[in-house]
C-alpha cells in the first residue's frame, strides 16, 4: 500500500496531466482544432499535422510557494476554500491527417495522452492548526479522490456540410491505457459527539490500480501491443457548426466512453467504522490501549484484491462562436469538463485578427474555475502550404507561482497543401470556415 501513496505524491508532485483548451477553439483552420470541435474542417485539399504539444496545469488551493515552513502551509491550507484541487493534462499529437472530398472531411490520427486529477480537503488540517473545538458535532470529510493515466489513442473521424450552412462531424478513438490510478470510493470521515465528545470514524476507501509495461515499451510506436490482454477503451466525439455569412456558431460533446482495465488490476481497499468513547487515565490501562489499537488497525486494514475494473472518459462540453468583422473577429466559448463527480467550467473571450494576409494573432481571456486572471495569446502563421501556431489560455501563469499556479499551451506545426490565399472579404472568411 505505502507504494500506491508513493506513486500518488510523485504524481501529484510531477505528472499532474486536466485538458481545458479555449484558444484552439476560435482557430478552425489550424487542424488540431477538430479535437474540440470535430464539425470544423480546416483550409487545404489535404492536411498533414505532427508534433502537436499541448500541456496544462491548474493548482487551486494554499499559495504554495508564500508559505515558509510545515505549519504556515497548514494554515494556508486550513484556511482556504471548500475544495483544493490539483487539476493537469498533456499530449503529444504524433500524427494527424485529413483531407476534403466531395463536402466531407475526413481526418486520422495517432496520439499519446496523460491526464489527471487529485482533490483534496482542507478540514484535516484545521483539525492540526484550530483543534476540535469547532467540529464538535459535525462531520468532517477529507478522503481525498484522484485518478491518474496514461493512454495511447488511435482515432478516425469525418465532418460533412450539408447546404452551405450545416456541418456535421464526430470522431471515434481507440484507447489503450498504460496505467491508471483511480479512486472510484473515497468516503473518510470523521464526527466527533457533541455530547459525550465520543469520536466516530468512517472509512469506505478503494483504490484502482492497472499498469501495462508491454504498452509502456512500445506505446511510442504501437497503438495497442496485444489486444487480447490490454487495457482497451472507446470514445467518441460529436460536433455541430452553423455557418452564417458574418457569425457562425457551434456546439460539441467530447469524449464519451470508457477504458477496460485487465492488465495486472490491483484493488487496495480499506473499510471499517468505530466509534471512540473515550476513557479516563485510570481506565487506560495496557489491555485498553492494546484493543483500541486492533480496533483502529481493522478500521484502516487495507485489503488486496486483483479484479478488472472500468473507468469512464472524463466528458467534456463546448460551446461557443465567432461574429466576423472583415479581418477581425469576435469569438466567445462555454467549456465544461466532468472530472469524477466534479465539473469544472470556464467562459473565454477571443478577438483575433488577421495581419499581412498570412497572420492570425489572438488575445483571450478566460475565467476558469473561480480564477479571473488567464490572459491568452495566440500565433498562427501560413507560410505558403507550411502552418506554424503557438497558442495559450495563460501567458503569465508560469510567472506567478506565488498566486495560483495555472500553466497552458499548445505548439507544432501542419502542412496544408491546397490552401487557398486567405481572403480580406468577410463572405468569403465565413465560407472558409
Amino acid at each position: 500500500m505505502r507504494y500506491i501513496w508513493l506513486i500518488c505524491l510523485f504524481f501529484v508532485a510531477h505528472f499532474l496531466k486536466a485538458q481545458e483548451e479555449l484558444s484552439l477553439f476560435f482557430h478552425p483552420d489550424v487542424i488540431q482544432s477538430g479535437q474540440l470541435q470535430p464539425a470544423y474542417a480546416p483550409q487545404g485539399t489535404f492536411n498533414i499535422g505532427f508534433g502537436s504539444t499541448y500541456f496544462h496545469l491548474d493548482a487551486r488551493g494554499p499559495r504554495i510557494l508564500s508559505s515558509s515552513g510545515t505549519i504556515n502551509y497548514l494554515r494556508d491550507l486550513a484556511g482556504g476554500i471548500t475544495q483544493n484541487y490539483l487539476s493537469s493534462d498533456a499530449s503529444f499529437n504524433a500524427i494527424d491527417l485529413g483531407f476534403v472530398k466531395d463536402g466531407w472531411y475526413i481526418r486520422a490520427g495517432y496520439q499519446m495522452h496523460s491526464n489527471g486529477y487529485f482533490n483534496f480537503r482542507p478540514d484535516l488540517a484545521k483539525l492540526f492548526v484550530a483543534g476540535n473545538a469547532n467540529e464538535i458535532g459535525k462531520t468532517i470529510e477529507f478522503g481525498p479522490s484522484l485518478y491518474f493515466r496514461q493512454t495511447s489513442e488511435a482515432f478516425i473521424g469525418a465532418s460533412y456540410l450539408i447546404d452551405d450552412y450545416y456541418r456535421f462531424g464526430a470522431n471515434l478513438k481507440f484507447i489503450s491505457g498504460a496505467l491508471d490510478i483511480s479512486t472510484p470510493e473515497t468516503e473518510f470521515n470523521l464526527t466527533t459527539g457533541d455530547e459525550f465528545y465520543e469520536i466516530m470514524v468512517e472509512n469506505d476507501y478503494l483504490i484502482n490500480t492497472s499498469y501495462n509495461s508491454l504498452e509502456f515499451s512500445l506505446r511510442e510506436a504501437l497503438p495497442f501491443s496485444n489486444p487480447f490482454q490490454d487495457n482497451i477503451g472507446v470514445s467518441a466525439d460529436f460536433g455541430f457548426q452553423y455557418i452564417a455569412d458574418r457569425f457562425d456558431i457551434s456546439a460539441s460533446l467530447l469524449d464519451v466512453g470508457l477504458i477496460r482495465w485487465r492488465s495486472n488490476p490491483t484493488n487496495y481497499r480499506s473499510e471499517g467504522k468505530y466509534t471512540f468513547e473515550g476513557f479516563t487515565f485510570d481506565d487506560a490501562t495496557v489491555d485498553t490501549l492494546e484493543v483500541l489499537l486492533d480496533t483502529l488497525q481493522q478500521v484502516f486494514d487495507v485489503g488486496i484484491s486483483f479484479e478488472n475494473y472500468t473507468t469512464f472518459t472524463p466528458i467534456k462540453i463546448v460551446f461557443g462562436g465567432e461574429y466576423h468583422l472583415n479581418t477581425v473577429h469576435l469569438g466567445a466559448v462555454l467549456y465544461g469538463e466532468w472530472k469524477q463527480n466534479r465539473f469544472l467550467p470556464a467562459i473565454g473571450l477571443n478577438v483575433r485578427k488577421r495581419v499581412w494576409n498570412f497572420w492570425d494573432v489572438g488575445v483571450s481571456y478566460a475565467y476558469k474555475n473561480n480564477t479571473y486572471s488567464n490572459l491568452g495569446l495566440s500565433s498562427v502563421m501560413n507560410l505558403g502550404p507550411v502552418q506554424l501556431y503557438a497558442l495559450s489560455d495563460n501567458v503569465v501563469g508560469i510567472f506567478l507561482p506565488w498566486n495560483r499556479i495555472k500553466m497552458n499551451f499548445r505548439v507544432g506545426a501542419n502542412i496544408n497543401v491546397g490552401r487557398a490565399k486567405k481572403p480580406k472579404t468577410i463572405s468569403d472568411t465565413a465560407a472558409l470556415y
